[in-house]
Order: C-alpha cells, then sequence, then structure tokens
C-alpha cells in the first residue's frame, strides 16, 4: 500500500513537472518566436493552461507584443482563464484589469475588450465591475468612456447607478458624455432593482401587502433608490452653469424616473430658468409626475 501511494505521489509531481515544462515552452515562444501564427497558438495554449505561470506569462507578453492582433488574443486567453474560473483566474482578472487602464495599455481596441470582459465577469459575480467602469470614464478614448457609460447602463446596479449620477456632475467630462450618462441615469430606473425590474417588484409589494406578509422589497427602499437618481439630476438642472442642452437632458430623464422627489426641483425650473425651452419641458414632465401622483 506505501509503495502505491508512492507511485501516485510520484506521478502526480511528474505531471506537475511536465506541465511548467509546457508552460514554459509557451511561453517563450510567445515571447520570443518572430512567427505571429506561433505565438498566437502559444497565447491559446497558455489560455488552456490556466496556471498562475500561464498568466503571469501572458501578462508579460502584452507588456511587449507590438501587434494588436496578439494583444487581442492574450485578452480572450486570460477571459477564457476568468469565465471557466480555472486556477488562475483572480491573477488572470488582475491582468484584465492592467490592460483596460490607458495608463498601462495604449491600444484603445484592447482595453475595450478587456473592458467588456471584465464587466461580463461582473454579471457572474467575479468581481464588482462598477469602480473599473467609473475609471474609464476618464480614458483618452471617448469612444471607450461612452461603452463604459453604457456597461454602467445595463448593469443597472444602485452602485452602477451612483457612478453615472457622479458622471453627470462631473464637469471635466465631455458634454458628450456627460450627456449620454445623464439619459443612462434615467433609463436606470426604469430596469432597477435588477433583472426583475421595479413593476416586478411593486406588483410583489402589492400581493404580499394583501396576503399580510413581508414583502421582498418595500417600498418606501425603491423610493430611496429613486430619489437618489433624482438628488443628482436636480444638483444638475439648478445648476446655473449648467448649459440647456445638458439642462434639457437632466428633466427628460426626471421624467423617465417619475419620481415625487423631482417635483420641487421642476417646480423651481418653470419659476426662473432662463430658457423657455427649459420651462416648456419642465412645466410637460412636472404634469406627468403630478399625474402619477394621484393615479
Amino acid at each position: 500500500m506505501l509503495l502505491i501511494c508512492s507511485l501516485f505521489m510520484v506521478l502526480a509531481v511528474s505531471s506537475v513537472s511536465a506541465q511548467a515544462a509546457s508552460v514554459r515552452r509557451l511561453g517563450d515562444e510567445l515571447l520570443n518566436s518572430r512567427e505571429v501564427s506561433v505565438r498566437r497558438k502559444a497565447a491559446q495554449g497558455l489560455g488552456r493552461a490556466s496556471t498562475d505561470q500561464a498568466v503571469d506569462l501572458l501578462n508579460r507578453a502584452m507588456a511587449v507584443e507590438r501587434s494588436t492582433e496578439l494583444r487581442l488574443e492574450i485578452v480572450r486567453a486570460l477571459r477564457t482563464i476568468v469565465f471557466q474560473r480555472y486556477p488562475g483566474f483572480r491573477r488572470a482578472l488582475v491582468a484584465l484589469g492592467n490592460a483596460a487602464d490607458d495608463a498601462t495599455q495604449r491600444d484603445e481596441l484592447v482595453r475595450l475588450r478587456a473592458t467588456e470582459a471584465l464587466w461580463e465577469a461582473g454579471k457572474k459575480d467575479l468581481l464588482d465591475p462598477v469602480p473599473l467602469l467609473e475609471r474609464q470614464l476618464t480614458d483618452r478614448s471617448e469612444r471607450l468612456r461612452l461603452s463604459a457609460v453604457l456597461m454602467l447602463r445595463k448593469h443597472g446596479s444602485p452602485e452602477a447607478a451612483e457612478a453615472l449620477g457622479r458622471a453627470v456632475l462631473n464637469k471635466g467630462l465631455t458634454e458628450t458624455v456627460r450627456l449620454a450618462s445623464i439619459d443612462a441615469l434615467g433609463a436606470v430606473s426604469l430596469s432597477a432593482p435588477g433583472v426583475a425590474g421595479r413593476t416586478v417588484v411593486e406588483a410583489n409589494i402589492a400581493v404580499a401587502n394583501h396576503l399580510a406578509i413581508p414583502a421582498l422589497q418595500s417600498q418606501r427602499a425603491l423610493e430611496l433608490r429613486h430619489e437618489r437618481q433624482i438628488t443628482y439630476l436636480a444638483a444638475l438642472v439648478l445648476d446655473g452653469e449648467s448649459s440647456e442642452t445638458l439642462v434639457l437632458q437632466g428633466v427628460k430623464s426626471m421624467g423617465r424616473v417619475k419620481d415625487h422627489a423631482s417635483i420641487v426641483p421642476l417646480q423651481r425650473l418653470v419659476a426662473t430658468h432662463r430658457s423657455l425651452a427649459v420651462r416648456k419641458q419642465a412645466t410637460k414632465v412636472l404634469s406627468h409626475v403630478l399625474a402619477q401622483q394621484y393615479e
């Protein structure tokens, strides 16, 4: 019996040593081969190997690889390791974070694909993608900044709404990004909370009240969430430095949220804003919000 156990241990050590040697060979090919096809196959092989050693080699190659095509292949390999939850997936997440950062990755498309991979990982509860996406709002590429806004919008969590709210008020961002953030902030409220949606939550509350049992989520909690979004939008529309375009988009988003918290800031706009277009839009939205309060 002791002999059999010893034999298994020897075989296991031999297998690990063989795998490590194979990973080193793939790493050497990825880092040193002049053939693009060889480097591509090596990146794919390291993605299948999926060990910490493989991830480290992929990360090293990302820093020196000149070909965009190959850097995208490395991102795909890291994504595979993450989504299969292979042994090196935690290091792969870090490597993807580096690939998404414009301080370390010069290629816009690579940063975009790495950001998308991390956002998808967030959907699988492998990490919280919101801090990363909020960081991407200041990326040098406007395309990536707008993509980050879209991903925050699709994420649809309270944390994503908070990040969008901060973007709405960030005067350091371009007006294009702020407009997209304003629109997304209004849209998040319609799909919140989570995949169930506001309508389903409200239906659950109504049924729970009818049956005299606790609801999954209180009506007050739902209202507070929307009040927070209105707080950001109200700060924007009442800021005298906000352009007419930003204010009009902010009013429109307040109309999509349709929360009672928007009544006071809308009334102020109707009474005091210098733009006739803004006053008309605020009057229209205010009438809809007031009507909903009495439905």
